[in-house]
């Protein structure tokens, strides 16, 4: 017997799936892998339409179709660059994609440092 279209879906959408650097030995997909798994282990034909539009939302997500140059006719949830620098502290975004790049690098000496210096704060 074939698989039914929503899970080879799930199956293709999954493998795509972009790797998550900080926490390489927990992944997302391996989450949603088990957790349809364990949906089609029980798997009736009359759930077919309900998982399709669930595999096709998860597709959707990982193909970036909501992003705002998709949906650029969407004005009421637009992102501002405004809103991406606060004036409190503007460089916070920027700063913050940098140390998720620069985190999983880190040695271990490294690590220990970083977590002291959260520790001791100096005014």
């Amino acid at each position: 017997m074939s698989r039914p279209l929503s899970h080879r879906i799930y199956t293709e959408v999954l493998s795509k799936w972009p790797k998550q650097e900080l926490r390489p030995d927990y992944q997302l997909q391996d989450v949603i892998r088990a957790t349809i798994d364990k949906r089609f282990q029980t798997y009736q034909p009359s759930m077919e339409a309900e998982e399709l539009v669930k595999a096709r939302s998860l597709q959707f997500l990982q193909q970036n179709r909501w992003n705002e140059k998709a949906c650029s006719t969407n004005t009421r949830y637009k992102l501002s660059g405004q809103m991406l620098k606060p004036s409190s502290q503007p460089t916070y975004f920027d700063d913050l994609i940098r140390e998720i790049e620069e985190a999983p690098k880190r040695t271990w000496f490294e690590r220990l440092g970083k977590r002291l210096s959260g520790m001791i704060r100096l005014s």
